[in-house]
């Protein structure tokens, strides 16, 4: 499966939802954070902007095509090549924005204080590298 693909998106979506059950900690409010992916290669190939959501919390997680409805809580924009260094676990999103690879917005402090969570998330997505083309 393509890495952003719809394939893809539906595969993150059922690990996430899988694993989440596993979480003791679930915390208090469910969070969205919405990704933005530019110059991803299209199957025209052509480039173009993937946009996808990722959400969890004591309601349960997701990952979904697309932005959320309404304003998310954080997000994060980068382009595909940092986008796939993360995903292969060749680089952290941490890196990535001290880099300058990747720009935050939305409430910075929830990343940091969900930093656990988000852990357990990118060690989920991690689980689909081998069956990922980058």
């Amino acid at each position: 499966m393509r890495y952003l693909g719809d394939e893809w998106i539906t595969a993150a979506d059922s690990a996430l939802t899988e694993a989440w059950q596993q979480v003791a900690n679930k915390g208090d409010e469910q969070t969205t954070i919405a990704y933005s992916v530019k110059d991803a290669p299209g199957d025209d190939g052509k480039k173009r902007k993937v946009q996808w959501t990722v959400s969890f919390g004591p309601d349960g997680a997701s990952v979904a095509a697309g932005n959320p409805e309404g304003d998310p809580d954080a997000t994060m924009e980068l382009d595909y090549g940092t986008a796939v260094s993360i995903a292969r676990g060749e680089s952290s999103a941490q890196v990535a924005f001290m880099q300058g690879s990747l720009k935050l917005g939305g409430d910075v402090t929830l990343l940091i204080r969900g930093a656990d969570h988000l852990g357990e998330v990118a060690d989920t997505l991690g689980s689909l590298r081998d069956s990922t083309e980058f």
